[in-house]
C-alpha cells in the first residue's frame, strides 16, 4: 500500500511561512469567515510558495492588494457612509493626538503653592514644554525632586560651572549681586532665612529658586537639583489672562 506524499504546505511550515500566512489571513479576513474574492484568491496561491523569502514577499504584495481592495469597495459606499466614516477617522487620530501632544510636548500645569509670588499666584494654570526645549539663567522650570509625585515650579539662577551664594537678602552670582526685579517683596529682604551657603553648581545640575524666597523650598535647603529631575520648562500663564 503506497503512502500519499504530503501537501507541499504541510512540508513547508517553518515559522516564518506561518507568520506571513497568518498576517495575510487577517489581512483579507480580519473578524469574517471569507474575505472578498481577490484576498480569497491570494490565500488560496500561498501554499504555492517556495522558501520563506518568497511567502514573505507573497504576504507583503497580498497586504497591498487587500489595501487597494478594500480602498475600491468603499469608493462604493454611499457618500453620507464616506463622509461619516472619514469624520470619524479624523476624530480618533485629534484625540490620539491631543493625548500625545499632552503627555510628552505641550501640557497645562496647575500652581500649588505661593513659593514663585507674585511671579504666579496660587491657583493659576500655565502652559509648559516637556519635549524639544532648552534652559537659561532666568527660565522657570517645573521639576520633580527625588523622582516623587510633587511637582514644583522654580526659577532657574545657576547652570554648571555657577557659584552661588545669597547674603544680605540678595544673590550673588560669580561674584556679581543678581538684579531680581521678580522676587517677592516682603519688607524684610533680610531675613536670615533668605540667605545661602555659597556653592559651586556641579555639572548636570541647576541652582534653583523660589520668587518668594521666605516661604519656597528650594537649593538653598536642597543644594543644586540634577537636571534630570526637570520634566518641563514653563512658557506662560494661560488662566486666568489677566490680573485684576
Amino acid at each position: 500500500m503506497t503512502t500519499a506524499a504530503p501537501a507541499p504546505e504541510q512540508v513547508r511550515t517553518s515559522a516564518v511561512r506561518r507568520l506571513a500566512r497568518a498576517v495575510l489571513t487577517f489581512a483579507v479576513r480580519a473578524r469574517r469567515e471569507r474575505g472578498g474574492d481577490w484576498g480569497e484568491a491570494l490565500l488560496a496561491e500561498f501554499a504555492e510558495t517556495h522558501g520563506d523569502w518568497e511567502a514573505v514577499r507573497w504576504a507583503a504584495s497580498g497586504l497591498r492588494a487587500v489595501w487597494h481592495e478594500r480602498r475600491r469597495r468603499a469608493r462604493q459606499l454611499p457618500r453620507r457612509i464616506r463622509i461619516a466614516r472619514r469624520v470619524a477617522l479624523v476624530m480618533v487620530l485629534g484625540v490620539l493626538a491631543g493625548l500625545v501632544t499632552n503627555r510628552f510636548v505641550l501640557s497645562v500645569g496647575y500652581v500649588a503653592s505661593g513659593s514663585m509670588e507674585p511671579t504666579y499666584l496660587i491657583g493659576q494654570r500655565y502652559l509648559e514644554l516637556k519635549a524639544f526645549y532648552s534652559i537659561g539663567r532666568g527660565d522657570i522650570v517645573v521639576l520633580r525632586p527625588g523622582g516623587g509625585y510633587a511637582l514644583r515650579v522654580k526659577r532657574v539662577i545657576g547652570l554648571p560651572g555657577d557659584t552661588i551664594t545669597c547674603r544680605d537678602g540678595q544673590v550673588w552670582l560669580n561674584g556679581a549681586r543678581l538684579d531680581e526685579p521678580y522676587r517677592f517683596d516682603d519688607g524684610v529682604a533680610e531675613d536670615a532665612r533668605t540667605d545661602c551657603t555659597e556653592v559651586k553648581v556641579p555639572p548636570g545640575h541647576l541652582y534653583l529658586l523660589g520668587d518668594h524666597r521666605i516661604i519656597s523650598q528650594d537649593s538653598r535647603q536642597d543644594g543644586p537639583y540634577p537636571r534630570e529631575a526637570v520634566i518641563a520648562r514653563v512658557l506662560t500663564e494661560v488662566w486666568p489672562l489677566h490680573r485684576s
